[in-house]
């Protein structure tokens, strides 16, 4: 009978025994039901529990969808696994999955993110239900939360060419934070993109799947991530979603999640990563250039619409209205702002008030700037358009490069007389050059071909008729380069017109004042254009 009882007791022991010691791995064992359900935190809204109510949360380390934690990492943020998953009310089996451990263990993942539990005292012991102490960690562990629009990642940039690449993309390594979308795709700013102004995608998103736009409602942001810094634009009918200004775009080339090819491509830098540290977006610039296939640089407002002048503004006020207004609606802008870098000059810019005393318009070295609406509605042509180059031979597009201009206007002598273009008293609108920025040019009877018989080199006799030279870089496309050339006078330079040396007239103080026509007398000093016969 003892040794029955010695027998009993010693079972009742190791039963004893082996009930603390699976009671204990019980207390320390996160939940088993296999669940995974969302619960409401005060702070945070809701998150992803598992059946206990404890908090899953994301490592920033895991963009690929592999763990990067192991060794002593995972003795603070234990790993997350269940073999038959349950989801609860809210949530999609299908946005959870499996990974296998680089060790041999099994994870359970969320939209292609590894889950883990969070251990406050890094030996296993993980939080208490209810608690989220481990959001926000070393800034690279959050909780999980289904509503997330964006996701924080860390990771060593890759580029196209197969390089690493440091932050401030140089080659090299370092881990950079950057945004992904929920699914852990990278997302790209373009360095020529202005505030909220896409200036890569074409309008028939011919080129979209190289940098797809990137679009999402924003919920729910992962850290310090503040909403307040996103906003959304429209391009050509489609939504893009923008990032301090910045439009935010996919690399068609980045095929796995947490890939950065499109940090090298098409060179390092020009398409950069973004992350909370980016600067705020610059504004667009509200007059640029862009490079015409055949006028070469022209003038265009920040969307790329083409801007015109109209050769009978060479006074600079502007002198179309009525019907005309609705085929040239004016430009103007409040502020000039020119694109890093131009060679435009802010100073060239300025605006006039139309005789209405309340339209204002943009003006360039005093040449008052147009769009043309070709169905005379006012209606703008679209970006890239020149359809109003050349138009009834008085509308030429704007360029910062023109030497020369045309003017069309009434020629009114130094005597304060109206004359027409065969220089007998009258009204007529006259054709003639002037220089860029409207001054009247004149050619002088008694010269003869490239030869200068009017300067002598005489201060005082020289000022009533300035030689007139530039370097011809541009014309208006109804000039034709090879009719000027270039003598020497008294060791200067003089532009000639065909043969013709060139000359102001030192009392016309105005732009678009043609008071040479009639001094000493009519004719004497024609105005030079289109009429004007070769010299002899």
């Amino acid at each position: 009978m003892k040794t029955l009882r010695k027998l009993l007791n010693g079972s009742l022991l190791s039963l004893m025994i082996l009930c603390l010691i699976s009671c204990n791995e019980d207390d320390e064992t996160p939940d088993a039901s296999g669940e995974v359900r969302l619960a409401t935190d005060a702070s945070l809204g809701e998150i992803l529990v598992d059946g206990n109510g404890t908090t899953l949360y994301y490592f920033t380390r895991d963009v690929s969808g592999e763990s990067a934690c192991s060794g002593g990492c995972l003795s603070a943020w234990p790993v997350y696994y269940s073999e038959n998953l349950t989801t609860g009310t809210g949530l999609n089996t299908a946005d959870f999955g499996t990974i296998t451990r680089s060790e041999g263990g099994m994870q359970t993942t969320y939209k292609g993110w590894p889950l883990y539990y969070y251990s406050p005292t890094s030996d296993g012991n993980i939080e208490a239900p209810g608690e989220t102490n481990g959001q926000g960690v070393n800034n690279v562990w959050y909780v999980v939360k289904p509503t997330y629009s964006l996701m924080i990642a860390d990771a060593q940039l890759v580029g196209e060419d197969g390089l690493n690449y440091k932050s401030d993309y140089t080659e090299g390594e370092e881990v950079t934070k950057f945004f992904t979308d929920a699914m852990g795709r990278t997302l790209y700013s373009f360095i020529r993109d202005y505030k909220d102004v896409n200036n890569f995608t074409r309008s028939d998103f011919s080129n979209d799947a190289v940098w797809p736009i990137f679009h999402v409602e924003i919920e729910d942001l992962p850290g310090n991530v503040n909403a307040d810094d996103f906003g959304e634009i429209t391009v050509f009918d489609r939504q893009q979603l923008t990032y301090k200004g910045w439009p935010l775009y996919y690399f068609g080339q980045d095929e796995e999640r947490g890939q950065t090819k499109g940090v090298s491509f098409p060179a390092p830098g020009v398409w950069p990563i973004v992350n909370t540290n980016v600067t705020e977006a610059p504004l667009a610039p509200t007059v640029q250039t862009a490079n015409n296939e055949t006028l070469g640089s022209i003038l265009t407002d920040t969307q790329g619409r083409t801007l015109y002048y109209f050769t009978r503004d060479h006074d600079g006020t502007n002198h179309c209205s009525g019907g005309c207004a609705g085929a040239w609606p004016v430009f103007f802008t409040e502020e000039i702002r020119l694109p890093t870098g131009s060679t435009l000059n802010a100073d060239d810019f300025s605006s006039i008030t139309l005789s209405d005393g309340t339209t204002e318009q943009t003006t360039y070295k005093g040449w008052p700037l147009y769009y043309f609406a070709p169905n005379g509605d006012g209606e703008i042509e679209a970006p890239g358009e020149t359809a109003g180059e050349g138009a009834n031979n008085v509308w030429y597009v704007a360029k910062p490069g023109y030497s020369l201009m045309i003017a069309d206007a009434q020629l009114v002598g130094h005597d304060g007389k109206n004359y027409k273009s065969d220089y007998t008293e009258g009204e007529e609108v006259t054709k003639y050059f002037t220089d860029a920025n409207g001054r009247t040019l004149y050619i002088f009877i008694n010269d003869s071909k490239d030869t200068n018989n009017f300067t002598n080199g005489d201060p005082g006799h020289d000022a009533v008729w300035p030689i007139f030279y530039v370097a011809l870089t541009e014309l208006p496309s109804a000039m034709n380069p090879e009719d000027f050339g270039e003598i020497t006078v008294l060791g200067e330079p003089q532009l000639t017109y065909r043969g013709w040396p060139l000359y102001y007239f030192g009392q016309d103080e105005a732009r678009g004042e043609n008071k040479g026509i009639s001094f000493p007398a009519p004719g004497v000093w024609p105005i030079a254009n289109f009429d004007t016969p070769a010299a002899q």
